[in-house]
C-alpha cells in the first residue's frame, strides 16, 4: 500500500504547471516564513525558474534579507515541501506591488482559528466510514481537511472571490474568474477525479 503523502506528491509532479503550483506555494508561504514585520516591507511577488522575486521597501530592509537568504530559501523550501527554489531575487523601492491580498480586508484574525459548523465536521467524519486505514493515517486526513475546510471558510470570510465553477476561493494575485483546478480541467490539460 502506497502511502497517501507519496502518491500526492506522484500525483502533483504529473500536472502540467506543477511549478507554477508550487511557485505559488512559495510566494503564500513567504509572509509566514518571515514573519509579519518583514512580510510588511517585503513582498514576494513572483516564481520563476527557481528565483524568487521579492520587492522591498528600501535598500536597509534588503540588505538585512540578503544576509539571511540562505536561511529564508531553505525555510520557504521546508514549508512548502519542495527544493524548487533555489535563488530569492530583490527588487528594491519603486512603486509597492498591489497583490490581490491587499485589496481585501485586513486579516482579523489567523485561518487555524475558525471554527467549522458541525455539518462540514459529519461530512468529514462520514467520509471515512468504510475507509480501510489506519487510525493514525486517518487522523492525518482528517486533520488535513479539517485545515482546508477552515483555510476555505477564511478566505471566503476575507473577501475573496469564488470560482464560477466549483465556488472554491480564488487566492492570486490577478482577478481570475476561475480556480486553476477548474481552469486545468476545463482545457483538457489533465483530468480531475
Amino acid at each position: 500500500m502506497i502511502p497517501i503523502e507519496q502518491l500526492l506528491v506522484k500525483t502533483l509532479k504529473r500536472l502540467p504547471n506543477a511549478k507554477q503550483i508550487k511557485g505559488q506555494m512559495l510566494i503564500d508561504a513567504w509572509p509566514d516564513v518571515v514573519g509579519l514585520q518583514i512580510a510588511a516591507k517585503a513582498k514576494a511577488t513572483m516564481f520563476e525558474n527557481g528565483v524568487l522575486f521579492v520587492w522591498v521597501r528600501d535598500s536597509v530592509w534588503a540588505q538585512h534579507l540578503s544576509l539571511q537568504k540562505k536561511q529564508i530559501v531553505s525555510s520557504l523550501n521546508k514549508a512548502v515541501k519542495t527544493n524548487i527554489l533555489t535563488n530569492i531575487h530583490y527588487q528594491v523601492g519603486g512603486k509597492e506591488p498591489i497583490l490581490m491580498q491587499s485589496k481585501l480586508p485586513a486579516k482579523k484574525e489567523n485561518w487555524r482559528e475558525q471554527q467549522l459548523e458541525g455539518q462540514i465536521l459529519l461530512r468529514i467524519e462520514k467520509a471515512f466510514e468504510n475507509a480501510s486505514l489506519t487510525q493514525d493515517l486517518e487522523m492525518i486526513i482528517k486533520s488535513f481537511f479539517i485545515s482546508q475546510q477552515k483555510r476555505i471558510q477564511w478566505y471566503r470570510q476575507q473577501g475573496y472571490p469564488s470560482c464560477v465553477i466549483c465556488g472554491m476561493p480564488i487566492v492570486t494575485a490577478e482577478r481570475e474568474e476561475i480556480c486553476l483546478c477548474c481552469k486545468t480541467e476545463y482545457h483538457g490539460q489533465t483530468k480531475i477525479s
